[in-house]
């Protein structure tokens, strides 16, 4: 069937340009996908932070533990100035991550809290790799839970990480960031503690 009004070579070149761009081409699909303009604090903002090599850092983590007495179900974060600070934060929850004294080096660290959990088998895991991008930085971590067919110990848990936090990165503000690039928990200096 011809257009109407085109000539009949027209009418075929207009096809063959319609068929050559509805079908998909390495190039097209490259370009399709470079990152959308990400707006801070969004799902594509947070995958185009960790993507980025030149924002990446590295963090360590340090100590692991089941019970660390949070007081809500919420995820939190906190950022600690040294072993001393990381000290008193024991001390106010009446746990400790070391064994010894004198473990920790200087540094900044931070703890990451899952939240108050009324049975056994969650988890958190805090990535290696982290970001700093303007004064923030991302930390990226897995939050485990339980299997529904399985069964686990009835008891309440509070998973928590100790991570050590880059010395070589500027940055004045945390956030914690799930396997689903969805952010879980902030600090910054200004926030309540």
């Amino acid at each position: 069937m011809l257009m109407r009004g085109f000539t009949p070579a027209t009418a075929v070149l207009a096809a063959l340009a319609l068929t050559a761009c509805a079908q998909v081409s390495p190039v097209a699909e490259g370009v399709a996908q470079l990152p959308r303009k990400a707006v801070s604090g969004t799902v594509d903002f947070l995958e185009f932070v960790f993507e980025r090599p030149e924002l990446a850092v590295e963090v360590l983590e340090v100590a692991r533990l089941q019970q660390c007495n949070s007081s809500g179900r919420e995820a939190s974060l906190e950022m600690l100035a040294g072993p001393a600070a990381v000290v008193g934060w024991e001390q106010a929850h009446a746990l400790q991550f070391t064994d010894k004294s004198g473990e920790l080096l200087p540094g900044l660290y931070a703890v990451a809290e899952m939240g108050e959990r009324s049975t056994g088998g969650y988890a958190l895991l805090v990535s290696r790799k982290a970001a700093v991008k303007d004064d923030t930085l991302y930390l990226k971590a897995t939050f485990l839970s339980p299997s529904t067919a399985g069964m686990a110990s009835q008891q309440l848990t509070s998973p928590c990480v100790l991570v050590a936090l880059p010395a070589q990165a500027e940055f004045h503000r945390l956030v914690l960031v799930d396997q689903n690039n969805q952010p879980r928990a902030r600090w910054s200096p200004l926030a309540p503690q």
